[in-house]
C-alpha cells in the first residue's frame, strides 16, 4: 500500500489525513492566507508507527479510566501510554521520512514548530483545544523526532482521554497528524474571536495579546491585554491592560521560556490601532472563507507582517443575545407568576405547545374546573371574556393570578343565601377529604392512562394526516384533563394543605424547633424509587468485573452497545429496560417539544454510569432517613403537652396520608407525550416531504392555525386525481413561508434559553402579603428563599441549567438550578444540597430533596445568576438561607 507520508500546506487534503489543526491550515493557505510555510506528516505515518510497533491494539487496551477517591481516572491510562511511546523503536522508513520532513521545513537552519493535529479536534461540535500538544523552537533532527513523538502522544494524555469520554469519541477511531511549519519569531501573539464568546454577540470581535509567543496566552500562564472590537469600523470598543509580566521567547538552545517583560512595556498596548484594524480585516476574512462560521484564530506579529497560525470554530458559541427585551405584562391589571404547574417548564416554550396545550387545552380544562365550582359559565372562562390563565413573555410560561369574570347569571340575594353556613363549609371540607384523592386514583389516573393506551394503538406511518392530527390533539386535552379535572390539582390540593396546616401548627407552637420538612422526609415516592431502580441495575453490572471493566472503560454514549455486545450484558440490559419502561417517560420539562428519559437517554446512562463510580445505597439511605424522622417525632411527642400532642399527632397523621400523593400523581404528568411525539414526528415527516417544512421536527415551531393550513393542503392533493395535482400544485402542497418561519422560531427559542425571566410580572399582586420586613436587612451575601428541606450544608455549588448540562454534575455539591422536574431526581444521589430559581414547599424538587435528606432552599429568583460554578454555600434549609 502507498502511504503519503507528507502533505504540503496549501494542497488539498482531507480531515482523515490531516486532522483538525491541519486541514484548517491547508485551506487557509490554499486561500491565500499569511500562513508559515511547512508540511504535514499526514495521519498514515502516525498509523504505520503504531501498527509496525503493535503497539495499537495496546493502546486502545490501555486507555481506561480508573476509580479514584468516587471518580473516574485518566492519569494512570496516561502514564501507561506514554510508557508505551516512548520505549518503543521508530522503524527506518518512519525516521527517514520524519527527517525528510524535517530537512524540507528547516532549511537554512530555520526553527521549526512541531503541532499535533488529531482527527478529532477542532470540529464544529467538539474543539478539543488544548487537548494535543506543541513544541515551539525545534532546532535539529533529533528534538523534531522527539517532539513528533510527544505529539503522537499528546492524543493520550489524561485530559485528551477524559474529554474524548465525556463527548462519546471512539478512541480506535484517534489518528493524529503533525502539522510542522517554519517557526515565527513573534513580536507580538494572540488569540481573536470573531464574536463574543461569553456572550454571542456578533458585533463584536474579542482580542486578546501579549508580547513574545503565544503560548502564554493559550497556555493560561500570561495575563493579556483584552481589546473588543465593533465588527463595522474594527476600533477598539473597550481595553483592558493585562500584567504582561512576562513573554514567551525561544531560546538558544531550543524550547522557549518565559523573560520578565520591562516595566515601561506592560503599562501601553501591545497592539497599535493599524495593528488592531489589520486584525479585524483578516479576521474578516478568514470567518467568510469558512462560510460565515465564528472563528477563533491565533496569530502573530512577527517583524510588522502579521500571520495566522490557526483558525477553528468557536464551539458552543451563544446564540446572538436578545436586546431591549422587557417583562411586561400581556394585558393592563395582569399579575403573573412562575408557580404551580408552569414550574415544570423552565425553559422557554416552542411555539405548538404554547398555542395548543397552553392556550387551548389547558385554558379548557380551568375553564371546565371554575364551571363545576359553580360560579362560573364555561364561555367566561374562555378568551375573549377570560384571561388566558397559562401565557408566556418572552418565551417564558407564566401563570396569571386571579379569577376571569364571573357568570353574569342573576344570584339570589336573600339573607338566608348571603349568611354563612358553618356547617355547610365543614361538610364541603370533609367530603374534599373524603373524595379528592379516589377521585384522581381511580377516575382521573385511569381516564387518562386509558386515553393514552388507546392513541398508542395507532400506527403513525399506516394513519392519516387527520388521525395524526387527532390523536395530537387528544393527547394534549387528556394531560390538561389530568392535570385539572379531579386529576394532579386533587392530590395537589390535599397536599398542600395538609401540609401547610402542620407546619402553622409547628411554628405556633414549636419554639422553632421543628419544620414540617422533619417529619415529611423519607416517605415512599416514584421519583426515589426510580434511583433505586437505576441503581440496582448499576449493581447488576457491579456484580459482574468483565461487564463493569467494560462500562467503565467506555463513554456512557456506547453504554447501551456495550450492554448488548457484552456476554454478560443480558441481564443488565434486562433490567435497564425495564428501568425505561416503567420510569422512561419522565420529562426534564412539560413542553413535548424536548424528548422524555427514555428516548433520549443519555443523561440517565451518564448517572448509570456514575452510581458505577461512586454506589448509592438508596435502601441505607431510607433507613438513615426514617431513623431521623422517627427521632424528630419523639422529640416532637416530648415537647408537646397534653391537647397540643394530641393535635400535633393529627396534623401529622393527616399529612402523612396525603403528602405522598403529589408525587405520585405528578409521575404520571407528561405520559402523553411518549404518544404525542411519535404522531407530530411523523405528521412532521409529511410536512417536510410535502416542503412545508424543512425537517419533521419543525412541526414543534408552527402555531395551530399554520399547521391546520399546512395539513389541508397535504388533504386536498391527496383527493385530487393524479391526472390534476401537477396543474393544481406545480411546485407541490408546500406552503412557502413556514420553513423558514419554523427555524426562525426555533432560533429565537435558542436566543431566550439565555434570559432570566422574573419570578413575578409586574410584581406582588397588591392583595398578596408583602416580603418581610427583616428581608432588607439580609446581608449582600445571603440569599433569602423558601426554606423546604431541613438541615444546613456547606459545600460546592454545581450549576446546573439545563439537562445539556447533566454530566458537568460533581458528586458531593450543591445542585444550583431554575428548577427541578422529575427526570432531574437523576442528579439527586450526588448531591448534597439544592438551591433553585423557583419553587416552594410543595415543587417537586422540596419534595425529592426531603426524601434524599438534603437541605434544600427553594424560590431565590436570581440564584443561578448570583451564584458561581465552583462556588462555596452554605445552604440552610430550616430558614430559608443561603450564604454565599
Amino acid at each position: 500500500m502507498t502511504l503519503r507520508n507528507t502533505i504540503r500546506l496549501g494542497d488539498r487534503a482531507t480531515l482523515g489525513q490531516v486532522g483538525g489543526k491541519g486541514h484548517s491550515l491547508t485551506r487557509l493557505a490554499g486561500a491565500g492566507f499569511a500562513v508559515p510555510d511547512g508540511c504535514i506528516l499526514a495521519t498514515d505515518v502516525y498509523r504505520r508507527f503504531i501498527r509496525d510497533t503493535g503497539i495499537e491494539r495496546s493502546v486502545v487496551d490501555a486507555a481506561k479510566p480508573e476509580i479514584v477517591r468516587g471518580t473516574l481516572s485518566f492519569d494512570a491510562a496516561a502514564r501507561r501510554i506514554r510508557e508505551m511511546f516512548d520505549s518503543t523503536s521508530l522503524s527506518g522508513d518512519v525516521v527517514d521520512t520524519l527527517r525528510d520532513a524535517y530537512a524540507d521545513v528547516a532549511a537554512d537552519a530555520a526553527p521549526v514548530a512541531v503541532r499535533s493535529s488529531a482527527t478529532t479536534e477542532d470540529l464544529p461540535d467538539f474543539s478539543f483545544a488544548g487537548q494535543q500538544e506543541s513544541y515551539l523552537n525545534v532546532l535539529n533532527v533529533e528534538a523534531f523526532v522527539a517532539a513528533v513523538r510527544k505529539c503522537w502522544a499528546s492524543a493520550w494524555s489524561a485530559r485528551a482521554l477524559a474529554y474524548r469520554h465525556r463527548v462519546g469519541v471512539d478512541n480506535a477511531n484517534v489518528a493524529v497528524a503533525v502539522v510542522v511549519q517554519r517557526m515565527v519569531e513573534a513580536d507580538v501573539s494572540g488569540v481573536l474571536f470573531t464574536a463574543n464568546p461569553a456572550t454571542g454577540t456578533r458585533s463584536e470581535i474579542i482580542v486578546n495579546a501579549s508580547y513574545g509567543l503565544g503560548e502564554g496566552i493559550v497556555g493560561g500562564t500570561v495575563g493579556p491585554d483584552e481589546f473588543m472590537l465593533g465588527r463595522e469600523n474594527l476600533a477598539a470598543r473597550d481595553t483592558h491592560l493585562g500584567d504582561k509580566a512576562q513573554m514567551v521567547v525561544g531560546t538558544g538552545n531550543g524550547g522557549t521560556r518565559a523573560i520578565d517583560v520591562d516595566a515601561n512595556r506592560r503599562n501601553v498596548p501591545s497592539l497599535s490601532a493599524s495593528q488592531l484594524a489589520e486584525l479585524g480585516r483578516q479576521a474578516h476574512a478568514v470567518e467568510e472563507h469558512f462560510d460565515g462560521v465564528p472563528q477563533d484564530i491565533e496569530w502573530a506579529f512577527a517583524s510588522g507582517k502579521l500571520w495566522l497560525l490557526q483558525s477553528r470554530p468557536i464551539t458552543n458559541l451563544p446564540p446572538e443575545p436578545l436586546v431591549d427585551v422587557r417583562w411586561d405584562p400581556p394585558e393592563p391589571g395582569a399579575y403573573l407568576q412562575r408557580s404551580q404547574w408552569v414550574e415544570h417548564v423552565p425553559e422557554p416554550v416552542s411555539t405548538l405547545f404554547e398555542d395548543l396545550h397552553m392556550k387551548r387545552s389547558l385554558q379548557e380544562a380551568w375553564g371546565r374546573n371554575l364551571v363545576r365550582r359553580g360560579n362560573h359559565d364555561y364561555e367566561d372562562t374562555q378568551p375573549p371574556a377570560s384571561f388566558h390563565l397559562t401565557t408566556t413573555v418572552n418565551g417564558f410560561a407564566y401563570r396569571q393570578v386571579g379569577e376571569p369574570p364571573r357568570t353574569g347569571q342573576p344570584r339570589s340575594t336573600s339573607s338566608k343565601r348571603a349568611r354563612p353556613n358553618r356547617l355547610a363549609a365543614r361538610l364541603r371540607t370533609l367530603r374534599m377529604y373524603l373524595t379528592f384523592v379516589p377521585r384522581w386514583r381511580f377516575v382521573a389516573l385511569p381516564r387518562y392512562l386509558g386515553e393514552i393506551r388507546a392513541w398508542q394503538g395507532l400506527d403513525p406511518k399506516a394513519a392519516t394526516v387527520e388521525q395524526l392530527w387527532a390523536g395530537i390533539r387528544a393527547l394534549s386535552k387528556a394531560d390538561a384533563r389530568y392535570w385539572y379535572n379531579a386529576g394532579v390539582w386533587n392530590a395537589f390540593a390535599l397536599t398542600r394543605g395538609t401540609e401547610l396546616q402542620l407546619q402553622k401548627f409547628l411554628e405556633e407552637h414549636g419554639d422553632g424547633l421543628f419544620t414540617s420538612g422533619q417529619f415529611l422526609s423519607g416517605l415512599a415516592s416514584p421519583a426515589f424509587d426510580a434511583q433505586t431502580r437505576l441503581a440496582a441495575v448499576a449493581k447488576a453490572i457491579r456484580n459482574r468485573k468483565a461487564l463493569f471493566d467494560a462500562v467503565i472503560a467506555a463513554s456512557p454514549h456506547r453504554l447501551l452497545e456495550i450492554l448488548d455486545r457484552h456476554p454478560d450484558g443480558d441481564h443488565a440490559r434486562t433490567a435497564l429496560d425495564g428501568y425505561f419502561a416503567e420510569y422512561g417517560h419522565q420529562v426534564f420539562t412539560m413542553d413535548f417539544v424536548e424528548p422524555a428519559e427514555a428516548e433520549s437517554p443519555l443523561n440517565t446512562l451518564r448517572s448509570l454510569q456514575s452510581l458505577l463510580v461512586a454506589p448509592y445505597d438508596g435502601d441505607a439511605a431510607r433507613r438513615q432517613l426514617r431513623q431521623r424522622r422517627r427521632k424528630a417525632i419523639r422529640a416532637a411527642s416530648r415537647h408537646f403537652q397534653g391537647t397540643l400532642r394530641w393535635r400535633f399527632w393529627w396534623r401529622l397523621w393527616v399529612a402523612r396520608r396525603y403528602y405522598p400523593n403529589r408525587e405520585r400523581a405528578m409521575f404520571e404528568l407528561g405520559r402523553a407525550w411518549t404518544v404525542l411525539r411519535p404522531l407530530a414526528r411523523e405528521l412532521g415527516r409529511r410536512l417536510a416531504d410535502a416542503g412545508t417544512l424543512h425537517a419533521p421536527e419543525d412541526i414543534f415551531f408552527l402555531n395551530t392555525e399554520e399547521l391546520g393550513r399546512a395539513m389541508r393542503s397535504i388533504v386536498a392533493l391527496r383527493r385530487l386525481p393524479k391526472s390534476h395535482r401537477h396543474a393544481h400544485y406545480p411546485k407541490g402542497p408546500g406552503l412557502p413561508g413556514y420553513a423558514d418561519l419554523a427555524v426562525e422560531r426555533r432560533e429565537l427559542r435558542e436566543a431566550r434559553k439565555r434570559l432570566k425571566p422574573p419570578a413575578l410580572i409586574p410584581g406582588p399582586p397588591p392583595w398578596s402579603p408583602l416580603p418581610a420586613d427583616g428581608d432588607a436587612e439580609t446581608p449582600d451575601n445571603v440569599l433569602r428563599g423558601s426554606a423546604v428541606s431541613p438541615g444546613r450544608v456547606t459545600g460546592e455549588a454545581c450549576v446546573i441549567l439545563s439537562p445539556g448540562d447533566f454530566d458537568r454534575m460533581r458528586p458531593g455539591t450543591i445542585l444550583v438550578c431554575p428548577a427541578t422536574t422529575p427526570a432531574w431526581t437523576q442528579l439527586f444521589p450526588q448531591a448534597i444540597g439544592l438551591v433553585t430559581d423557583i419553587g416552594g414547599i410543595l415543587a417537586h424538587g422540596s419534595i425529592v430533596a426531603r426524601e434524599y435528606g438534603i437541605p434544600a432552599v427553594l424560590g431565590l429568583a436570581n440564584a443561578t445568576e448570583r451564584i458561581r460554578d465552583g462556588q462555596t454555600l452554605t445552604v440552610d434549609g430550616d430558614k430559608g438561607l443561603v450564604e454565599l
